[in-house]
């Protein structure tokens, strides 16, 4: 510990000395995160939650094509609309990464070998419908980049094709879908940036008064929100609804660990001339705020391994590299500038008063502390002074937490999570209502093998059909069987050879909805809007009939897809909340056991912490929010987050009762007075910055917000009620065990 004290004096007289040199140094590593974060992309959907899975990406390779779906209602049979229809046919077609375009228009084409002028010519062929679709479908293995400009050009063909008054056209589909949510998640991530600014001002101007340049940690902070962009560019690592999520949280903690630096540094400027100040500074608060700031990241990191959902992985990692990023900020930017204002303002007008500061009694410590301070100060006394009444108390209410657990509601529909007016979910929700129908009600079944167009799997594959058919929510099922069966007079060929002249006779495009690169593609048809647990019944339907059909040896089938594998993911990951939880706790003490080499010293910051996890589910059964994708990885950011404010308290305890005279109840006292105003002031500064995220467009977002909001301050509360009580109790019973030693280890 004292290398570690020592390596940050050492930097703090770096910076110092060269605090110029510094701010450049922060200037070129803004320029060079500009590159980077060019370079960010965007997922959304269900796509986000779907982790890499072999099967699924041999589905995706063969047969998942994107489309982008055109609802035309009006006069679709005047001649106007369909020579509309064509124009934008043909146009599309000729667009990049386009597979085939269907329309209206193929069949009054295929009929006359043109677009007559006759409506009654067109009503011939098209009968008189109301409504009609144009379906654009793309090349497989497309990413989300690359079906995007397919969405652009649609709408620009739409206003090209020059459609008729009174024909309304919708674009719509998978692309227009991925489209706007890239779209209002770049923008939902700048407002809450923004918003997330704005509130950590008006908490520091007014919560942080009584120090030079109160407002410059948000400075700090931003910058290191800047370097974060640079990083998950540079990563590779892609924004998405999660990881909008990240930024109001990076302001949040950011705050807390520039407040601390930079309220210790006028702490000790009270006693020490600015070009020793720093460096005593950062000394003292530099190792338990890179603790602290590693204990965040290690509760990041509990949610990165405990699971596979993409969205979650990068919300983890992009809040891991920004915590590091802004904590750096804190020292390159904050205390570099203020270095230079403090030099500037004050340097040669202090005196050290370092000769009588260690002799001062309690109340000469405690006299300068203001009235927050000292509030603070005999507050935690009171607690310490009663440490089993409190913490049994504490203990009682947080039993009770973990009891409600079980009847915490959850938020696993990937529909809840977007914004409900979102044009392109109202104009998917509107083509659903029009057409009766949509994709998500249809699963995708991979099959793989050998001789997949043999005679014999062809059979199974009518079983398979029959028995799933039989099960409650899938209506029928469409497979390469049924293909051969109605185009061979409703029987199976006997022989592979008879089956392959069948499928020689299907239309290319046709053919290669069912075979595609040596693999077999089944559709099942399923109830439309089915819930989160209609569609894990529906899974294990599924399951049961692929093994009560007896595949073939050699034949393997699975259903896929983003709606498959999304949702038991989804599931999987609330469902782990407490591994998740316990893997943070873990993280956390491990990284304060290596560190204190104490046991005392590593369990007290976390007592307050077990607390917090029972009180979040009280707070959160009481106002009815429902544990998200998001909010399953809570427990252990908690532990992380909060760790921070119960190590610093601890440090600034442990370092006053090694003066000399000091009892248990008055290191209390003076470190929850020193530093409890600085916490205090970053808990709600905190608070501010999460509070952003309640203002989210996407509900999985604003509810986060709503619980952080909450779990900060309970946070806060535990760390200045709890951990006195806690520390004072765990320090006396160390003490008792080493007396207890010491008596034994005497000679008789």
């Amino acid at each position: 510990m004292a290398k570690l004290g020592n390596a940050f004096a050492s930097i703090g007289d770096r910076v110092q000395e060269h605090p110029v040199a510094t701010l450049l140094l922060a200037v070129l590593l803004i320029l060079m995160s500009v590159g980077g974060a060019a370079q960010i992309t965007s997922v959304t959907g269900n796509s986000a939650f779907v982790a890499g899975d072999p099967t699924f990406e041999a589905y995706s390779e063969s047969f998942d094509h994107g489309s982008v779906a055109v609802l035309i209602r009006g006069d679709v049979t005047e001649p106007s609309t369909i020579h509309a229809i064509d124009r934008f046919d043909r146009r599309m077609s000729e667009t990049e990464n386009v597979y085939s375009v269907t329309s209206p228009a193929d069949q009054v084409r295929a009929e006359y070998g043109r677009i007559p002028d006759s409506e009654r010519k067109i009503e011939a062929v098209l009968g008189s419908p109301d409504y009609t679709i144009v379906s654009v479908t793309m090349d497989t293995g497309l990413s989300q980049q690359e079906e995007r400009p397919i969405y652009d050009r649609a709408v620009d063909v739409k206003q090209w094709a020059n459609f008729p008054a009174g024909v309304t056209v919708t674009v719509t589909g998978s692309a227009a879908f991925s489209a706007q949510m890239s779209s209002v998640i770049q923008q939902s991530t700048s407002q809450l940036l923004g918003l997330a600014v704005g509130l950590m001002i008006v908490a520091l101007f007014f919560l942080f008064r009584g120090v030079r340049l109160r407002l410059l940690p948000i400075v700090a902070v931003f910058i290191g929100v800047i370097y974060t962009f640079g990083a998950i560019g540079y990563a590779g690592i892609p924004n998405s609804t999660l990881t909008s999520a990240v930024f109001p949280i990076l302001i949040g903690l950011g705050i807390d660990y520039s407040v601390q630096f930079h309220e210790r540094y006028e702490e000790e400027l009270e006693r020490f001339p600015p070009r020793t100040a720093l460096p005593i500074a950062l000394g003292g608060v530099g190792p338990p705020v890179l603790i602290a700031m590693l204990a965040a990241a290690l509760g990041f990191a509990a949610t990165w391994v405990s699971t596979s959902s993409p969205a979650t992985i990068w919300f983890a990692q992009t809040s891991i590299l920004g915590v590091m990023l802004t904590y750096a900020a804190g020292i390159l930017v904050l205390l570099s500038l203020l270095t230079i204002y403090v030099r500037w303002r004050y340097d040669g007008k202090l005196e050290s008063k370092s000769d009588t500061d260690d002799e001062a009694s309690t109340e000469d410590r405690l006299a300068s502390v203001g009235t927050v301070g000292q509030l603070l100060g005999r507050s935690s006394r009171v607690f310490a002074s009663h440490p089993k009444t409190v913490l049994v108390l504490a203990l009682v209410l947080a039993g009770a937490g973990f009891q409600v657990s079980s009847s915490l509601d959850t938020m696993t529909d990937t529909n809840d999570f977007i914004p409900q007016d979102l044009p392109a979910y109202v104009d998917l929700q509107q083509f659903q209502s029009v057409t009766g129908g949509g994709s998500s009600a249809s699963y995708s079944m991979l099959v793989t093998g050998t001789d997949l167009r043999d005679p014999e799997v062809l059979h199974w594959m009518l079983r398979f059909g029959d028995i799933a058919s039989g099960t409650p929510l899938i209506q029928s099922v469409d497979s390469p069987a049924t293909l051969v069966k109605q185009h061979n007079g409703g029987e199976i060929p006997q022989t592979e050879a008879g089956v392959e002249r069948v499928l020689a006779d299907v239309p290319d495009d046709t053919r290669e909805q069912y075979y595609n690169d040596g693999r077999a593609h089944i559709t099942i048809l399923t109830v439309q809007n089915m819930d989160t647990a209609e569609v894990l019944s529906f899974l294990d339907n599924a399951e049961s009939a692929i093994d009560h059909s007896n595949p073939p040896p050699g034949v393997h089938a699975e259903v896929t897809g983003t709606a498959a594998i999304a949702t038991p993911s989804i599931v999987s990951q609330i469902d782990s909340r407490n591994v998740t939880t316990g893997l943070g706790v873990l993280f956390v003490l491990g990284l304060l056991l290596l560190y204190y080499r104490d046991i005392v010293k590593a369990v007290a910051p976390l007592v307050p912490m077990m607390f917090v996890l029972g009180w979040q589910n009280i707070y959160m059964y009481e106002l009815g929010i429902s544990v998200s994708p998001l909010g399953a990885s809570l427990g252990a950011m908690t532990v992380g987050i909060g760790a921070e404010y119960t190590i610093i308290v601890m440090e600034r305890y442990y370092e006053e009762k090694a003066r000399e005279g000091v009892s248990k109840l008055d290191a209390v006292q003076i470190a929850s007075a020193r530093v409890g105003k600085a916490i205090s002031v970053s808990g709600m500064t905190t608070v501010f910055g999460f509070s952003a995220l309640i203002l989210s467009p996407f509900p999985i977002l604003s509810g986060f917000g709503f619980l952080t909001v909450g779990v900060i301050f309970l946070t806060l509360l535990a760390s200045l009620a709890t951990l006195p009580p806690t520390l004072v109790f765990l320090d006396g019973l160390a003490e008792r065990v080493h007396d207890y030693r010491a008596a034994r280890s005497q000679p008789t």
